[in-house]
């Protein structure tokens, strides 16, 4: 974390979520059916979304630092992918429905013509919904949470989907009618893309894809260069998602007079060498292999008079 008051803002960021979608489920809500816009009331609904997302981020995020056990000796780390997919095909089932109720409205030909009312209760959702969406952004890259990270890009979708009512009701306003109801289609279409995409990067970590922005090759160049006095070489390195949290497997080649001691101090280095390079918090594991020089010269010479031979 960059600053302390990062984990204030983390701890309280569930209960702001929480306050503001209630917030946002009872103006959007009360604006849309009195205003009589199918596009606000459709906001509305994706609000009480939000609300249950928020929850079952808690409750994710509870179980995600819960301390390691016997069953379960990597931690609950990727309880937060699993939550991060269930806020997700919550909000699949609510596009599918916002896209449904709009697509009907816009075939039946119904004329709706919302208040103006409506338009400024969308206006103020966008300002809302921004300024949750920072603050949420902000507290899941500090906390370096893919459950509340998730959840700030879901509420990013809030804002767009109230930018397109606004757009929505100025055009029925204007005599465009099949607008307000569009305006509902394409706040159902932004959901659900921004489903399809967030849901393939949670299902990605949990198959244990390397992170994003990660090379293998790069990270091998990077720890050989920091480590090169103490190691022969650096023969592999693994890293994966733990949720908030990083593994790297390093698998590296000493030579194999060392003794017990020495490459317990060499594991050390290795590790706070790592540490350093990452500013996310991530448990290292390495495993050293023995390198016998006079072996490998030894097969060096073989080799040579094999292709004399030859």
């Amino acid at each position: 974390m960059k600053h302390n008051a990062c984990k204030k803002c983390i701890d309280s960021v569930g209960n702001v979520n929480v306050i503001g979608n209630v917030l946002m489920i009872a103006l959007k809500g009360y604006l849309g059916v009195v205003g009589g816009s199918k596009g606000l009331i459709a906001d509305a609904i994706h609000s009480c979304a939000d609300l249950l997302a928020t929850i079952v981020m808690i409750i994710g995020l509870k179980i995600s630092n819960r301390e390691t056990s016997r069953e379960y000796p990597y931690g609950y780390g990727k309880a937060e992918h699993v939550v991060a997919i269930v806020i997700y095909i919550f909000l699949f089932v609510i596009a599918g429905y916002i896209i449904y109720e709009g697509v009907l409205a816009i075939i039946e030909g119904r004329e709706i013509v919302p208040c103006a009312i409506a338009a400024w209760g969308a206006v103020l959702s966008i300002f809302i919904n921004e300024l949750m969406f920072r603050l949420t952004h902000c507290a899941g890259t500090q906390a370096n949470s893919p459950a509340i990270v998730a959840k700030a890009w879901e509420t990013r979708t809030d804002v767009y989907s109230s930018i397109a009512v606004v757009i929505g009701i100025i055009g029925a306003r204007l005599g465009f009618h099949f607008m307000d109801p569009l305006a509902a289609v394409v706040v159902g279409l932004l959901i659900f893309r921004t489903c399809v995409e967030m849901t393939r990067e949670a299902v990605l970590s949990l198959m244990d894809r390397i992170p994003e922005g990660f090379s293998v090759d790069e990270l091998q160049k990077r720890i050989a260069a920091r480590i090169q006095d103490i190691v022969v070489d650096i023969v592999d390195v693994k890293v994966r998602d733990l949720g908030p949290d990083l593994e790297y497997i390093v698998k590296a080649m000493v030579p194999d007079c060392i003794s017990i001691a020495e490459a317990e101090k060499v594991k050390d280095e290795i590790r706070r060498d790592v540490s350093e390079l990452e500013e996310r918090k991530t448990v290292v594991v390495v495993q050293l292999l023995a390198f016998n020089n006079d072996k490998k010269q030894n097969q060096t010479v073989i080799k040579r008079e094999a292709d004399e031979t030859a």
